[in-house]
């Protein structure tokens, strides 16, 4: 099953390919013989056909549009980061949409259209129809971070396409399929989904070893450029549909390093009930153990909040409060929410809700006696990012890099002609200094970042201050 981040991650690579546009065909040189041949468009597949007119699409991008004026919470954010002006950005796509007359640029506008509010949970989904070409999910066999600029090998899947192609863990990826990756890196700068530059490029690092191919077509090997001790080698690695070796870890668990206890949480996904069932018999553990703690949250891009106030709250016996939040009252968000129609007004902010406090209710029966460390990274989203403010408040050191800033919550918008979907965040969420989280993340108290070296000796340089600090409060030094 794909992540939602390797979801982004593909959007963000295809806004890459087409970021320009398509093409116009040149015009042909003038000859005195013989004739001209005239040019003819490519037959285009009637399952590829929009089934319905350009003014039809057209009408319906300006349904987004006014749905994102009156829903969207970051609007006012996405003016000042980006310059984004709704009315403007209509008129761009306007032309392109009545152009789109197969789903294959239908998609493409529309994903390039609300993409451009710089925001993953403002997403375009359409359901392919049965007759559409299918397509797998093919994968290269390898994880790469970036590291100081530098896209690095960090895990090379054992018995692989890429362990048999030599690549190794420290490898700098320097082209992907003979184009440069600083390229790329340049070009998702400034067309992307992700509230921030780090976002898009942790989401890129995280992607593009994963991609889309149709389900009948032959696998072609991808030329993949490293540098290893400065010697620039191609090699070809062929894709495969095979998954992870072991599957995919668990959304949460236990590990220790020596008496540090390591709590991994790589999700918030799914029902309160089954979270707390997970997490209950591990804080058991902890505080029957509490020599230290460090919780990693890299990579988690999320899930629903209730969860996030649902682990922070097994920590502590009192309240903590992380921040606020507002909701947009649009007429979609009260019905979306049946706990958003009591909400009211800020008599000082006319379409917003008052402020509402972000509060855990501790159940623990004290608070963790010992340090708290959270890792967090900018693959550290939404309701994560609900998390690691509620831990930094409820003892918790944050230690690692700023993380995505994306704050949620939000409502599903059903277009009228394709039926396809946009979910659009109706809640903005604020730190307790009240900076808004959308498009700044959460700062770490220490901001550590990897680095090529570390990588290639397999060490992990914010885990291993996060365990020096949980370690700090030891009677004896951690070994």
């Amino acid at each position: 099953m794909l992540t939602s981040m390797t979801c982004r991650a593909f959007l963000a690579l295809a806004l890459a390919a087409c970021g320009s546009g398509p093409a116009a065909h040149p015009a042909p040189a003038v000859q005195a013989a013989p004739p001209v041949v005239p040019v003819t468009e490519p037959v285009v597949a009637a399952t590829d056909r929009v089934p319905f007119s350009s003014e039809e699409r057209v009408a319906e991008l300006a349904f987004l549009r006014d749905a994102i004026r009156d829903t969207y919470a970051h609007l006012e954010v996405k003016k000042q980061q980006w310059g984004v002006d709704l009315d403007a950005l209509f008129a761009r796509y306007e032309p392109r949409i009545r152009a789109a007359e197969t789903w294959t640029r239908y998609e493409a506008a529309m994903v390039g259209f609300v993409s451009e509010l710089h925001d993953a949970h403002v997403a375009w989904r359409r359901k392919r129809g049965a007759s559409e070409a299918k397509r797998r999910i093919v994968r290269l066999g390898l994880d790469t971070k970036l590291a100081k600029g530098e896209l690095i090998v960090s895990n090379v899947w054992k018995g692989s396409s890429a362990e048999a192609a030599g690549l190794a863990v420290g490898d700098r990826i320097v082209a992907i399929d003979d184009e440069p990756v600083d390229r790329r890196m340049a070009v998702l700068a400034t067309v992307r989904s992700a509230s921030r530059v780090e976002a898009a490029a942790y989401d890129f690092a995280e992607g593009w070893p994963v991609s889309r191919a149709a389900i009948d077509a032959p696998l072609r090997a991808r030329q993949i450029t490293r540098e290893r001790a400065g010697a620039v080698v191609t090699v070809g690695v062929l894709p495969e549909t095979t998954g992870r070796p072991g599957g995919e870890p668990p959304a949460i668990e236990l590990e220790h390093d020596g008496p540090i206890a390591v709590l991994r949480v790589r999700s918030l996904e799914g029902p309160v009930k089954k979270l707390v069932e997970t997490v209950g018999p591990l804080m058991e553990a902890i505080f029957a153990a509490p020599h230290g703690l460090v919780i990693d949250l890299r990579g988690n891009d999320g899930g629903f909040e209730d969860n996030a106030r649902a682990l922070a709250a097994r920590l502590v016996a009192g309240d903590v409060t992380g921040g606020t939040t507002r909701v947009r009252l649009s007429q979609r968000a009260r019905e979306a929410h049946r706990a958003w129609q009591a909400l009211v007004e800020d008599p000082d902010r006319k379409g917003w809700s008052v402020s509402q406090p972000l509060t855990a209710h501790g159940v623990a029966a004290g608070r963790y006696p010992a340090n708290i460390a959270v890792v967090i990274d900018a693959g550290c989203r939404s309701s994560c990012e609900t998390l690691a403010l509620l831990l930094r408040e409820a003892g918790g050191r944050l230690i690692g890099e700023r993380t995505g800033g994306a704050s949620g919550a939000p409502i599903t918008v059903v277009l009228p002609s394709s039926k396809a979907t946009v979910t659009i965040p109706a809640r903005a969420m604020y730190d307790p200094h009240g900076a808004p989280i959308e498009g700044f993340g959460v700062a770490p108290d220490d901001e550590i970042f990897d680095d090529r070296a570390a990588i290639a000796a397999g060490h992990d340089p914010a885990f291993d201050a996060a365990v020096a600090w949980a370690c700090q409060r030891q009677a004896s030094p951690c070994p």
